[in-house]
Protein backbone atom coordinates (compact mmCIF):
# COMPACT_ATOMS: atom_id res chain seq x y z
CA UNK A 1 0.00 0.00 0.00
CA UNK A 2 1.56 3.49 -1.18
CA UNK A 3 2.20 6.02 1.63
CA UNK A 4 -0.15 8.79 -0.12
CA UNK A 5 -3.10 5.96 0.49
CA UNK A 6 -1.83 5.11 4.03
CA UNK A 7 -2.35 8.74 4.92
CA UNK A 8 -5.61 9.25 3.01
CA UNK A 9 -7.11 5.60 5.26
CA UNK A 10 -6.00 7.51 8.31
CA UNK A 11 -7.47 10.14 7.92
CA UNK A 12 -10.86 8.87 6.42
CA UNK A 13 -10.78 6.53 10.09
CA UNK A 14 -9.67 9.79 11.85
CA UNK A 15 -13.05 11.19 10.25
CA UNK A 16 -15.32 8.30 10.86
CA UNK A 17 -14.34 7.43 14.73
CA UNK A 18 -14.99 11.31 15.55
CA UNK A 19 -18.57 11.20 13.63
CA UNK A 20 -19.13 7.82 16.13
CA UNK A 21 -18.01 9.93 18.92
CA UNK A 22 -19.78 13.05 18.91
CA UNK A 23 -22.94 10.63 17.16
CA UNK A 24 -22.93 8.33 20.57
CA UNK A 25 -22.38 11.76 22.52
CA UNK A 26 -25.55 12.98 20.82
CA UNK A 27 -27.33 10.08 21.21
CA UNK A 28 -27.52 10.43 25.54
CA UNK A 29 -28.65 13.64 24.88
CA UNK A 30 -31.30 12.27 22.78
CA UNK A 31 -32.39 9.40 25.08
CA UNK A 32 -32.29 11.36 28.55
CA UNK A 33 -34.35 14.11 26.35
CA UNK A 34 -36.78 11.22 25.60
CA UNK A 35 -37.32 10.20 29.18
CA UNK A 36 -38.42 13.42 30.53
CA UNK A 37 -40.75 14.00 27.65
CA UNK A 38 -38.93 16.92 25.61
CA UNK A 39 -40.27 17.31 22.21
CA UNK A 40 -36.95 16.08 19.90
CA UNK A 41 -37.04 17.93 16.57
CA UNK A 42 -34.23 16.60 14.78
CA UNK A 43 -31.28 14.12 14.88
CA UNK A 44 -29.33 14.71 12.44
CA UNK A 45 -25.09 12.95 11.27
CA UNK A 46 -23.36 15.86 10.49
CA UNK A 47 -24.33 19.35 9.37
CA UNK A 48 -24.46 21.42 6.12
CA UNK A 49 -26.96 20.78 3.33
CA UNK A 50 -29.80 17.03 3.93
CA UNK A 51 -28.69 14.06 1.76
CA UNK A 52 -31.41 11.95 3.28
CA UNK A 53 -33.82 12.06 5.72
CA UNK A 54 -36.82 10.39 7.16
CA UNK A 55 -39.30 11.47 10.04
CA UNK A 56 -40.50 9.05 12.10
CA UNK A 57 -44.07 8.13 13.40
CA UNK A 58 -43.62 10.17 16.21
CA UNK A 59 -42.68 13.41 14.24
CA UNK A 60 -38.84 13.23 15.16
CA UNK A 61 -36.64 14.34 11.76
CA UNK A 62 -33.61 11.56 10.99
CA UNK A 63 -30.95 13.56 8.57
CA UNK A 64 -27.91 12.38 7.23
CA UNK A 65 -25.89 15.83 6.07
CA UNK A 66 -23.17 16.22 3.62
CA UNK A 67 -20.58 17.28 6.02
CA UNK A 68 -19.93 14.46 8.29
CA UNK A 69 -17.83 15.97 11.09
CA UNK A 70 -20.26 16.66 13.77
CA UNK A 71 -24.16 15.34 15.17
CA UNK A 72 -26.46 17.31 17.11
CA UNK A 73 -30.20 16.43 18.39
CA UNK A 74 -32.55 19.48 17.92
CA UNK A 75 -34.65 19.96 20.56
CA UNK A 76 -37.81 21.82 20.83
CA UNK A 77 -37.48 25.07 22.89
CA UNK A 78 -38.78 28.73 23.58
CA UNK A 79 -35.51 29.94 22.05
CA UNK A 80 -36.02 27.83 18.63
CA UNK A 81 -39.76 28.89 18.48
CA UNK A 82 -38.63 32.66 18.99
CA UNK A 83 -36.29 32.76 16.06
CA UNK A 84 -38.50 31.74 13.92
CA UNK A 85 -41.94 33.34 15.17
CA UNK A 86 -42.01 36.39 12.61
CA UNK A 87 -40.24 34.32 9.48
CA UNK A 88 -43.24 33.34 8.31
CA UNK A 89 -41.83 33.61 4.68
CA UNK A 90 -39.11 30.63 6.14
CA UNK A 91 -40.04 27.30 4.24
CA UNK A 92 -39.40 25.81 7.65
CA UNK A 93 -41.83 28.15 9.97
CA UNK A 94 -44.66 25.46 10.00
CA UNK A 95 -42.00 22.79 11.23
CA UNK A 96 -40.47 24.84 13.45
CA UNK A 97 -44.02 26.26 14.77
CA UNK A 98 -46.21 23.23 14.98
CA UNK A 99 -47.99 22.38 18.04
CA UNK A 100 -46.54 20.36 20.93
CA UNK A 101 -47.55 16.81 20.41
CA UNK A 102 -49.99 15.46 23.86
CA UNK A 103 -47.42 15.04 26.84
CA UNK A 104 -44.81 16.56 25.58
CA UNK A 105 -42.59 19.53 26.61
CA UNK A 106 -40.27 22.30 25.88
CA UNK A 107 -36.48 22.18 26.86
CA UNK A 108 -36.80 25.18 28.68
CA UNK A 109 -39.76 23.59 30.55
CA UNK A 110 -37.80 20.85 32.48
CA UNK A 111 -36.77 21.03 36.13
CA UNK A 112 -33.39 22.61 36.66
CA UNK A 113 -32.20 18.67 37.65
CA UNK A 114 -33.82 17.32 34.51
CA UNK A 115 -32.16 19.60 31.67
CA UNK A 116 -28.52 19.16 33.88
CA UNK A 117 -28.97 15.46 33.09
CA UNK A 118 -29.83 16.14 29.52
CA UNK A 119 -26.76 18.15 29.49
CA UNK A 120 -24.36 15.86 30.82
CA UNK A 121 -25.71 12.54 29.02
CA UNK A 122 -23.29 13.22 26.43
CA UNK A 123 -20.67 13.44 28.50
CA UNK A 124 -21.27 10.59 30.65
CA UNK A 125 -21.49 8.32 27.51
CA UNK A 126 -18.29 9.48 26.04
CA UNK A 127 -16.68 9.05 29.44
CA UNK A 128 -18.23 5.35 30.33
CA UNK A 129 -17.36 4.18 26.57
CA UNK A 130 -13.98 5.03 27.13
CA UNK A 131 -14.18 3.36 30.80
CA UNK A 132 -14.80 0.06 28.84
CA UNK A 133 -13.12 0.88 25.67
CA UNK A 134 -9.79 1.43 27.55
CA UNK A 135 -9.22 -1.74 29.62
CA UNK A 136 -10.80 -4.15 27.43
CA UNK A 137 -8.13 -3.11 24.72
CA UNK A 138 -5.46 -2.40 26.90
CA UNK A 139 -5.48 -6.02 27.95
CA UNK A 140 -6.29 -7.62 24.88
CA UNK A 141 -3.59 -6.15 22.43
CA UNK A 142 -1.00 -6.71 25.61
CA UNK A 143 -2.01 -10.42 25.51
CA UNK A 144 -0.97 -9.78 21.40
CA UNK A 145 2.08 -8.11 22.64
CA UNK A 146 1.22 -4.65 21.79
CA UNK A 147 1.19 -1.79 24.31
CA UNK A 148 -2.04 1.11 24.17
CA UNK A 149 -0.42 4.68 24.62
CA UNK A 150 -2.21 6.26 27.67
CA UNK A 151 -5.08 8.39 26.43
CA UNK A 152 -4.54 10.36 29.60
CA UNK A 153 -0.76 11.32 28.66
CA UNK A 154 -2.31 11.52 25.28
CA UNK A 155 -4.45 13.97 25.98
CA UNK A 156 -2.12 16.18 27.25
CA UNK A 157 0.27 15.97 24.67
CA UNK A 158 -2.64 17.00 22.51
CA UNK A 159 -2.80 20.16 24.26
CA UNK A 160 0.34 20.87 23.72
CA UNK A 161 0.47 19.70 19.86
CA UNK A 162 -2.65 22.23 19.68
CA UNK A 163 -1.04 24.94 21.09
CA UNK A 164 1.63 24.42 19.02
CA UNK A 165 0.07 23.97 15.70
CA UNK A 166 -2.07 27.42 16.72
CA UNK A 167 1.65 29.00 16.32
CA UNK A 168 2.44 27.32 13.82
CA UNK A 169 5.35 25.25 15.62
CA UNK A 170 6.31 21.95 14.59
CA UNK A 171 6.60 19.66 17.81
CA UNK A 172 5.52 16.14 19.05
CA UNK A 173 2.45 15.42 20.38
CA UNK A 174 -1.05 13.27 19.89
CA UNK A 175 -3.18 15.82 17.96
CA UNK A 176 -5.01 13.55 15.41
CA UNK A 177 -4.63 15.37 12.54
CA UNK A 178 -0.50 16.42 12.94
CA UNK A 179 0.03 12.70 13.54
CA UNK A 180 -1.74 10.93 11.15
CA UNK A 181 0.65 10.95 8.65
CA UNK A 182 3.41 9.28 11.17
CA UNK A 183 0.51 6.45 12.51
CA UNK A 184 -0.23 5.34 8.81
CA UNK A 185 3.05 3.45 8.65
CA UNK A 186 2.49 1.52 11.69
CA UNK A 187 0.45 -1.60 9.78
CA UNK A 188 -1.40 -2.39 12.87
CA UNK A 189 -4.75 -0.61 11.87
CA UNK A 190 -6.55 -2.08 15.00
CA UNK A 191 -4.04 -0.52 17.48
CA UNK A 192 -4.26 2.80 15.63
CA UNK A 193 -8.38 2.08 15.01
CA UNK A 194 -8.82 1.91 19.07
CA UNK A 195 -6.15 4.10 19.80
CA UNK A 196 -8.19 6.75 18.28
CA UNK A 197 -11.55 5.89 18.96
CA UNK A 198 -9.74 5.84 22.84
CA UNK A 199 -8.94 9.02 22.94
CA UNK A 200 -11.68 10.77 20.79
CA UNK A 201 -14.56 9.57 23.51
CA UNK A 202 -11.95 11.28 26.63
CA UNK A 203 -11.42 14.54 24.00
CA UNK A 204 -15.01 14.93 23.29
CA UNK A 205 -16.08 14.08 27.24
CA UNK A 206 -13.29 16.70 29.02
CA UNK A 207 -13.35 19.81 26.25
CA UNK A 208 -17.51 19.72 26.03
CA UNK A 209 -17.03 20.57 30.27
CA UNK A 210 -15.72 23.56 29.22
CA UNK A 211 -18.15 26.04 29.88
CA UNK A 212 -18.04 28.07 26.43
CA UNK A 213 -20.27 28.05 23.74
CA UNK A 214 -21.53 26.17 21.89
CA UNK A 215 -20.03 23.16 24.44
CA UNK A 216 -22.30 21.24 27.06
CA UNK A 217 -20.43 23.27 29.57
CA UNK A 218 -21.87 26.35 28.57
CA UNK A 219 -25.29 25.24 28.49
CA UNK A 220 -25.15 24.07 31.65
CA UNK A 221 -24.04 27.38 33.23
CA UNK A 222 -26.76 29.71 31.15
CA UNK A 223 -29.35 27.77 32.50
CA UNK A 224 -27.66 27.95 35.79
CA UNK A 225 -27.53 31.90 35.21
CA UNK A 226 -30.50 32.79 34.15
CA UNK A 227 -32.17 30.94 37.47
CA UNK A 228 -29.89 32.35 39.50
CA UNK A 229 -29.87 36.24 37.82
CA UNK A 230 -33.62 36.30 36.95
CA UNK A 231 -32.93 37.47 33.25
CA UNK A 232 -31.11 35.71 30.02
CA UNK A 233 -27.75 36.69 29.04
CA UNK A 234 -27.02 38.82 26.55
CA UNK A 235 -27.71 37.88 23.30
CA UNK A 236 -24.80 40.21 21.95
CA UNK A 237 -22.38 38.78 24.94
CA UNK A 238 -23.57 35.16 23.49
CA UNK A 239 -23.26 35.73 19.52
CA UNK A 240 -19.52 37.34 20.67
CA UNK A 241 -18.42 33.91 22.40
CA UNK A 242 -20.52 31.92 19.48
CA UNK A 243 -18.15 33.31 16.92
CA UNK A 244 -15.26 33.02 18.94
CA UNK A 245 -15.69 29.60 19.71
CA UNK A 246 -16.50 28.76 16.13
CA UNK A 247 -13.34 30.51 14.97
CA UNK A 248 -11.17 28.19 17.41
CA UNK A 249 -12.65 25.36 16.33
CA UNK A 250 -11.92 26.17 12.47
CA UNK A 251 -8.71 27.44 13.34
CA UNK A 252 -7.32 24.51 15.28
CA UNK A 253 -8.51 22.31 12.86
CA UNK A 254 -6.90 23.91 9.67
CA UNK A 255 -3.62 24.76 11.37
CA UNK A 256 -3.28 21.07 13.03
CA UNK A 257 -3.36 20.18 8.94
CA UNK A 258 -1.52 23.09 8.00
CA UNK A 259 1.22 22.77 10.45
CA UNK A 260 2.16 19.00 9.33
CA UNK A 261 2.52 20.56 5.49
CA UNK A 262 4.52 23.23 6.70
CA UNK A 263 7.13 21.03 8.17
CA UNK A 264 6.87 17.82 5.90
Amino acid sequence: MSAGLQTFLMYLIAILMLLFTVSIHEIGHFLMGLKFRVNVKEISIGIGPRLAWKTTKSGIKISIKLIPLVAYVLFDSKQLRELYADDVQDKNYNWYMSPLPEGKKLLEDTKMWQYLLIMVAGVAVNFISFLILWPCCWATFRANGFILDNPFVSLGLSLKAIGSCMVFKGGNGSNIFVDIPDLAGNNNWGLIFFQLLILMNLITAVFNIIPFPPLDGWKVFERIYIQKAKKPISEKVETILSLIGLFLMVYIFISSILVKWIHW
